[in-house]
């Protein structure tokens, strides 16, 4: 690998990495938090899976791109 090739990768937005990381653990808490109460509304699991899912999103916009 020659430094032309490593000057042409495109740099990794460290905020994906960091928001990723947050809203998965945040999501996550919320998902266990809701299926320990008894009386919980189905937008707070919908909010709580999509929290999750914007996570993964993340993580996949920092991991994936090359």
């Amino acid at each position: 690998m020659n430094n032309e090739e490593v000057d042409q990768r495109p740099e990794r937005n460290k905020w994906n990495l960091i928001l990723g990381i947050l809203f998965i653990g945040y999501g996550s808490y919320r998902l266990y938090q809701n299926s320990q109460s008894p009386d919980t509304e189905t937008f707070s699991y919908v909010l709580a899976i999509g929290f999750v899912l914007f996570g993964i999103y993340d993580l996949y916009k920092y991991f994936g791109t090359r």
